[in-house]
């Protein structure tokens, strides 16, 4: 199907001069037409009324079509409206004039953008919009997850706490043949050795004190399904022996008990810590590791993947104001300025809980930096989002040699300093380069 691009633009006439300038590429053009016919696309050019707050309009467009890319196109922009519609979740700001040609390499790029994001569960349905971005890391992985759920291989996913392994896990399972068996998790970190034998492999009547009855380990209520040991560098050396035995030979005994079972369940695992230095250092069995590690996939923390911020704040803050019942149209650009500042060391989960609160707090149709929580409005890290290699005192000297070298293009200059375009306006604002 060929993407559906739509203009937005009350002048009929510099509308349909956009239309012709994208016209040369393969899509369905429509428009222009006003914001009040609104439809779903794969991309908005939003030209906004003079003397409208083009930013705005961007974080409604974005909350209500949150696949949808927008490029804003104006002709009396400034510096600091391209940043707030930037953060707003815009793809692009186009101060014209501006060549067809221009324009028209400017869509493309974009649609070549927008054609490499990981498809995402609906999110009104609970699905990972955490996956959502352009971040290569996050895609590579995900694509990796997706390539190989349907194989009955261990998978090993590694990362910060907070990162979404969790949720990765529960998306292998929901792809693998496995789909229609249970999908059971336990935290490894989450009990004592007594209870954690207990709880995986279960129990009968008498194994120890409070053991009543017997009671069904979690390998056996997830037969013919999907089990995840999430922080499984925290299992101590009898439990990774235990595991490393129904690994090989799909055997077990609860917990007192001389009865050998058996299952036939599908093992994901995940650790917060490198699992192969712990098996250097005689912490973590090799052979064990080999059993849980077929495929072995790395998940970015959200500091290494703050390009993709913006969209998912967008993405997230749709799902909590349809689950909290809530008209909350989007993040005004102060609020996103502050999450585009904090270090975010709880990664996604943390984000997930600054909207989540923010939604439920905020008095407006948007949410502002006071809905947000306390620790992130006064962050006392250093912002995430930074001008990579060299020292402060010759920013100017590097942004100015990047703008010359290509051209005075901001998004080219931007991709060449190694940072987002917000950052690279904020920074020209700053330093007073226009």
């Amino acid at each position: 199907m060929k993407p559906r691009i739509l203009i937005i633009d009350t002048d009929t006439t510099a509308g349909q001069a956009v239309r012709s300038a994208v016209s040369v590429l393969d899509c369905d053009v429509q428009g222009p037409q006003p914001l009040s016919e609104l439809d779903e696309a794969s991309l908005v050019l939003l030209t906004p009324p003079e003397g409208k707050l083009a930013s705005a309009t961007v974080a409604r467009i974005r909350a209500r079509f949150p696949r949808t890319g927008v490029i804003v196109l104006t002709g009396w922009g400034s510096t600091t409206e391209a940043v707030d519609c930037l953060k707003a979740g815009a793809m692009d700001y186009v101060e014209r004039p501006v060549t067809p040609e221009r324009l028209a390499q400017i869509v493309g790029e974009s649609l070549n953008r927008l054609s490499m994001l990981v498809p995402a569960e609906p999110i009104v349905n609970g699905g990972p919009s955490f996956v959502l971005g352009s971040n290569p890391a996050m895609n590579q992985a995900v694509q990796l997850l997706d390539q190989v759920a349907p194989l009955d291989v261990g998978v090993l996913l590694t990362g910060p706490t907070g990162s979404g392994k969790s949720r990765l896990a529960r998306r292998v399972h929901e792809r693998s043949s496995r789909s229609t068996g249970p999908f059971v998790e336990v935290s490894c970190a989450a009990l004592g050795k007594e209870l954690l034998e207990s709880e995986l492999f279960g129990h009968v009547r008498g194994a120890f004190t409070g053991a009543d009855q017997d009671r069904r380990g979690r390998f056996e209520l997830a037969e013919g399904g999907t089990l995840f040991l999430d922080e499984i560098n925290s299992a101590t050396p009898a439990l990774q022996a235990r595991l490393l035995r129904i690994l090989q030979e799909g055997t077990f005994e609860p917990v007192g008990s001389e009865e050998t079972r058996s299952c036939d369940v599908r093992v994901l695992a995940a650790g917060n810590r490198d699992l192969h230095e712990l098996a250097s250092q005689g912490g973590f069995r090799e052979d064990l590791l080999w059993r849980l590690a077929v495929v072995e996939v790395d998940i970015p923390s959200l500091s290494a993947r703050m390009d993709d911020l913006p969209l998912l704040a967008h993405h997230m803050c749709e799902r909590y104001a349809h689950r909290l019942a809530r008209r909350v149209d989007g993040l005004d650009p102060s609020a996103m300025e502050v999450l585009m500042s904090y270090t975010w060391p709880g990664n996604v989960r943390e984000l997930e809980h600054a909207i989540a609160r923010a939604v439920a707090v905020t008095r407006g149709p948007m949410i502002s930096t006071v809905d947000l929580p306390p620790r992130i409005q006064r962050p006392t890290g250093h912002p995430a989002v930074q001008l990579a290699g060299g020292l402060q005192q010759d920013e100017r000297e590097r942004i100015e040699a990047a703008l010359a070298a290509h051209q005075q293009n901001r998004t080219q200059a931007a991709v060449a300093l190694g940072i987002h375009r917000a950052s690279l306006y904020k920074k020209m604002k700053r330093l007073g380069i226009s």
